[in-house]
């Protein structure tokens, strides 16, 4: 399964490399890519980070480091406005491409409701052979020159 995403409006203030490590510190089970283009191109992402999980343990232990990384990193910043309110969007998406997403900070503001919407993703997502999805996922983003692996 893959889950990834992006900070939104935190600026300079949090990176996406810090937040994946914080991550990957939290729930070390995953595979974590930050978004990473070759040199000479300049790009801003959309999506600025990947995780990649092998089963609903991991994403598990991923959805509740999230939330950790959300509350301690992501809504400090928050300042009041609504249309700029700092947030993170995650995706979560199956190797047949059926996905979810939503954004913490503005679909979510309360942990229960978020670990509740990620299970239940994670469980209508899951593929029945997900060691043969794990390993193409992990071949397709590990050989891209676009995804750096951070741990």
């Amino acid at each position: 399964m893959l889950i990834q995403g992006a900070l939104m409006h935190v600026k300079e203030s949090v990176r996406a490399d810090d937040f994946l490590r914080f991550l990957a510190d939290e729930a070390p089970a995953g595979h974590y890519f930050v978004a990473q283009p070759p040199p000479g191109i300049s790009m801003t992402a959309a999506i600025g980070w990947r995780v990649i999980v092998a089963d609903s343990a991991a994403a598990d232990a991923l959805a509740t480091a999230l939330w950790s990384g959300y509350d301690t990193m992501v809504r400090p910043l928050q300042n009041g406005e609504q249309d700029r309110r700092p947030a993170v969007f995650v995706q979560i998406k199956n190797h047949k491409g059926e996905y979810d997403q939503f954004t913490m900070g503005k679909d979510f503001d309360k942990k229960e409701g978020f670990l509740h919407r990620m299970r239940e993703t994670v469980a209508v997502l899951s593929l029945k052979d997900r060691e043969a999805a794990l390993e193409q996922e992990m071949e397709s983003t590990g050989g891209s020159d676009y995804w750096f692996k951070i741990a």
